[in-house]
């Protein structure tokens, strides 16, 4: 049986790169298929919305008729002809969703960051609690480093720091930082160390980039 699609939803981590470009797929989707409503959740705030429709990947679309029932899903990027095609099937009832999904469940995640201890990295355990089915380790690591705290131990990252966003190709990456207060160049050197030694373990050659409502303080 055909049902028309009344509203896309994007779950997506904030500082997701794919995340940003499906946004762009579906604003182009929306100036074909128009009177379609649209919703961005973030995964990593908005943890009820996320369990409640049991999210399991990053980033996730879904497909909703006017009841709010899910038609149709898809997980991480495809091009705008490829959704459009997408829309066109469930329109005309060849496309469902069939899977059944468990319920979303915490879990418990263990990471290894790094902060210095004098002028030397080392390694520190961080336990965090996921309150959804999804798995971002990178991103959820850089998290962990800009919030860590240990007696005795140094993190040159202001407590104002957040992840804007991320980018990885391969086995590199550029991670965008939003600042809000100055930083000396020792301090974003120290920054950086910290950064590319706890993604290091996850295979991956980092740059950090810093954005502020400041200059580095010269």
């Amino acid at each position: 049986m055909s049902q028309q699609v009344a509203k896309l939803m994007l779950f997506t981590l904030s500082a997701c790169p794919m995340g940003r470009t499906i946004h762009t797929v579906l604003g182009e989707v929306l100036t074909v298929k128009k009177g379609i409503a649209y919703e961005i959740v973030s995964i990593d705030a908005d943890h009820e919305t996320t369990n409640r429709y049991r999210i399991k990947a990053n980033p996730t679309t879904l497909f909703l008729a006017e009841d709010g029932q899910e038609l149709y899903r898809f997980e991480g990027f495809i091009e705008t002809t490829e959704v459009l095609r997408m829309f066109k099937q469930i329109e005309e009832g060849t496309l469902r969703s069939k899977e059944i999904r468990e319920e979303n469940r915490e879990s418990k995640e263990v990471y290894t960051i790094y902060l210095f201890d004098g002028e030397q990295m080392v390694p520190v355990e961080l336990v965090t609690i996921n309150l959804t089915s999804v798995k971002a380790p990178r991103i959820t690591a850089i998290q962990q480093l800009l919030r860590a705290q240990r007696d005795g131990l140094e993190n040159p990252f202001p407590e104002n720091t957040s992840l804007e966003r991320v980018s990885f190709q391969n086995q590199s990456g550029v991670v965008t930082l939003r600042i809000d207060t100055k930083v000396s160049p020792k301090q974003a050197k120290r920054m950086q160390a910290l950064l590319a030694q706890t993604l290091a373990i996850y295979g991956v050659n980092c740059s950090l980039k810093i954005k502020s409502l400041t200059d580095i303080h010269q």
